[in-house]
């Protein structure tokens, strides 16, 4: 199923790109905002705007939901994950990256790597139905540091494609270490 999603952004990219009128010839020269999607460690909706060729902010909103429960097999036994907990957790964040950047390879496609500086706001609630129902909220803050690449191209040229890999130290109200990652595309404006 996640194939025939991923078929139709394809397909749309293209149409839009054979279809559009657009005189912009690269990404980060005419076109300097980027919209679009990144999967990994958590689902966002993700955005970058050149400030110019070598930097950019990288800006997002991510959500990841996660819910663990009891089942039954077909023999009726029911059984339950973990120590049997059942349990539901849902996550919000939001993160800015000032990100330099420079070009590995420029032929047809153009591959850039990229490191930055950030920060991300993280909220969840956490909720647990197994023994007596109860709802813990907590919010935290941490630094990042994004490094990843991005690959550019000369047809669709409003197309941007990228993976990147994040170590997070969390700052606020507790501190702890955590390497996010992502892959995902950007369709520039």
């Amino acid at each position: 199923m996640r194939s025939l999603g991923a078929a139709r952004l394809l397909v749309f990219t293209v149409v839009v790109g054979v279809c559009g009128t657009a005189s912009a010839t690269e990404v980060g020269d005419s076109r300097n905002l980027g919209l679009g999607l990144g999967v990994g460690t958590a689902t966002s909706l993700v955005g970058k705007y050149f400030i110019d060729k070598e930097s950019a902010f990288d800006f997002g909103i991510a959500f990841w939901r996660y819910r663990r429960g009891c089942w039954r097999d077909r023999r009726g036994v029911t059984y339950c994950g973990g120590y049997g907990e059942a349990y539901r957790n849902g996550s919000f964040g939001l993160h800015l990256d000032y990100l330099w950047q420079d070009t590995l390879v420029r032929r047809r496609a153009k591959l850039d790597w990229h490191i930055g500086a950030g920060a991300r706001f993280w909220h969840w609630d956490y909720d647990d139905y197994y023994y007596d129902y109860y709802r813990e909220s907590r919010s935290a803050l941490a630094a990042r540091m994004p490094s990843g690449l991005d690959l550019t191209f000369a047809r669709p040229d409003f197309l941007e494609v990228y993976m990147e890999v994040v170590p997070s130290l969390f700052i606020a109200p507790f501190v702890a270490f955590d390497v996010e990652a992502f892959v995902g595309a950007r369709l520039y404006f």
